[in-house]
C-alpha cells in the first residue's frame, strides 16, 4: 500500500534514530528488510548495508524486529480553508460572512492482521459540523477526537467495528439523511459478499444517543440502524441499489432533544437510495434518495418525507455536481442532517450546484452554492450560502 509522505517521514525518522543507536550494524532477516525498504521506512543504503551485514549479533536483529511497529502506522490528514457568505431572507435581511477552518488528522495502526484500531482528531466538536470560524482574538483553538475505534475482520468478509466510528452505512452525495461530518457512538456489524454477480453489503448497528444516569442501559437515549445494499454491473453502467432503517428508541426518563426545527419526538425513518454510473459520452452519476419517517408524531405527523435527486460528473482535473431535494419537517432527525443545506434546518427545499479543481495531486480548489428555501413551519425564509474551499491532503 502506498504511503503518504508524512507517514513515511515518521517511519524514517525512527529508524534512523535506531540505527544510530549503535556503532554496529543491524542484522535482519531479509523479509522484513524486504517490508520496510517497500514502504519507505528505510533507505535503500540501509538496507544494502544492514542484508551485507546479516551475520552480526543476534542483539540487533532483536532491536530492528521491535521497530517493524513502524511500518504498520497509518498517519494521514486534511486541512480546509472556506470563505463562506451567507444570506437568509424573511422580510429583512441576515447576512453572514465568515472565514472558516477545518484541520483533521488520523493515526492508524495495525494490531495484528485483521485487527485495526485508530483515532482522528478534528477542529470544532459538533456532531454535523468540524468548522472552526476565525475571529476570536487569536485565542488558541480546542481539538477534539472525533474518532477512536477498533476494527476486527474475524473471518473474510465480516467487519466488526466499535468505538467512535466512521458511518458504517451506504449512502449517496447529498447528506440528506446524515452530514458527512457525524460519526455515531457504537458498535456496527458488516458483512460483504459476491452474489450472483453482484457484491452485496449486509450491515447492523447500535448506537448510543443519550446515557442516562441513573438508569439501566435499556432505559438510553439509543438508535439502531439495519442495511442492505446490491452493487452491480448492468449494461455497460455500473450500479447500485439500497434500503435503510434508521429506529429511534426513546426512553421513559426523557427524549433525546431533536433539532432543524423538528416537532415530531419519534424517528423511524424507512430509506431506499440508488445510483448509475456511466461512461460514454460523458462520465456521469445519477443518483437518488427516498425516506419515510413512519413514526413521526404530533401536531405535524403527516410532514413526513424527504426526496433528493442529483447528478456529477468529473472530466480531467474537474468534479461538478447538482442535487435537488425537499425534506419535509419531520422526515429526517434536524440534529444530524446536512448542516450546510439550509442551516440544517428540515421543512426546506432547494438546490446545490458545485464546482471542483485539482490543482495538484492531494490539493485542489471547490465552490458550492446553496439554494433553498424554508417553509412557514419552520420559518419561512429564503437562504443563500455560498462557499469557496481551498482544500489539502496529506
Amino acid at each position: 500500500m502506498k504511503q503518504n509522505k508524512l507517514s513515511v517521514a515518521v517511519k524514517a525518522t525512527l529508524m534512523g534514530a535506531a540505527l544510530s543507536m549503535s556503532s554496529v550494524a543491524f542484522a535482519a532477516d531479509k523479509e522484513l528488510l524486504d517490508i520496510l525498504k517497500a514502504n519507505g521506512s528505510i533507505s535503500v543504503s540501509q538496507y544494502n548495508e544492514l542484508l551485507a551485514k546479516s551475520d552480526a549479533p543476534s542483539e540487533s536483529s532483536a532491536l530492528l524486529k521491535k521497530m517493524a511497529w513502524a511500518g504498520k502506522l497509518k498517519v494521514k490528514g486534511d486541512l480546509r480553508l472556506r470563505q463562506e457568505f451567507r444570506n437568509d431572507t424573511n422580510g429583512s435581511s441576515s447576512r453572514e460572512d465568515r472565514q472558516r477552518y477545518r484541520a483533521r488528522i488520523a493515526i492508524e495502526g495495525a494490531v495484528t492482521d485483521n485487527v485495526q484500531a485508530g483515532v482522528r482528531m478534528a477542529s470544532a466538536g459538533g456532531a454535523t459540523s468540524t468548522n472552526e470560524t476565525m475571529g476570536d482574538g487569536f485565542e488558541n483553538d480546542a481539538v477534539y477526537f472525533d474518532r477512536a475505534y477498533i476494527n476486527w475482520q474475524p473471518v473474510q468478509g465480516l467487519e466488526l467495528m466499535g468505538g467512535k466510528i466512521a458511518q458504517p452505512w451506504e449512502t449517496v452525495s447529498g447528506a440528506l439523511v446524515w452530514d458527512s461530518d457525524v460519526n455515531p457512538e457504537g458498535a456496527a456489524l458488516r458483512y460483504t459478499t459476491e452474489l450472483g454477480g453482484a457484491k452485496v453489503i449486509g450491515s447492523v448497528g447500535h448506537f448510543v444517543l443519550d446515557d442516562i444516569d441513573g438508569y439501566s442501559f435499556d432505559e438510553d437515549n439509543t438508535m439502531q440502524f439495519a442495511q442492505l445494499v446490491a452493487k452491480f454491473d448492468v449494461a455497460g453502467a455500473k450500479a447500485m441499489l439500497g434500503a435503510s432503517l434508521y429506529d429511534y428508541d426513546q426512553n421513559k426518563a426523557g427524549a433525546f432533544t431533536f433539532g432543524g426545527g423538528n416537532d415530531s419526538t419519534k424517528f423511524g425513518m424507512q430509506e431506499v437510495f440508488g445510483s448509475v454510473s456511466v461512461k460514454a459520452p460523458l462520465p456521469l452519476k445519477f443518483y437518488g434518495q427516498y425516506v419515510v419517517n413512519d413514526d413521526a408524531d404530533g401536531v405535524n405527523k403527516s410532514e413526513d418525507t424527504a426526496w433528493l435527486l442529483g447528478v456529477q460528473t468529473k472530466v480531467g482535473a474537474w468534479k461538478a455536481s447538482y442535487d435537488y431535494r425537499d425534506t419535509e419537517l419531520n422526515a429526517v432527525n434536524g440534529a444530524f442532517n446536512d448542516s450546510d443545506f439550509a442551516g440544517g434546518r428540515t421543512d426546506s427545499k432547494g438546490s446545490r450546484w458545485k464546482l471542483a479543481y485539482t490543482i495538484d495531486k492531494n490539493f485542489s480548489v471547490a465552490t458550492t452554492y446553496i439554494d433553498s428555501e424554508v417553509g412557514k413551519l419552520n420559518g419561512d425564509l429564503d437562504s443563500d450560502t455560498w462557499q469557496i474551499d481551498l482544500k489539502a491532503k496529506f
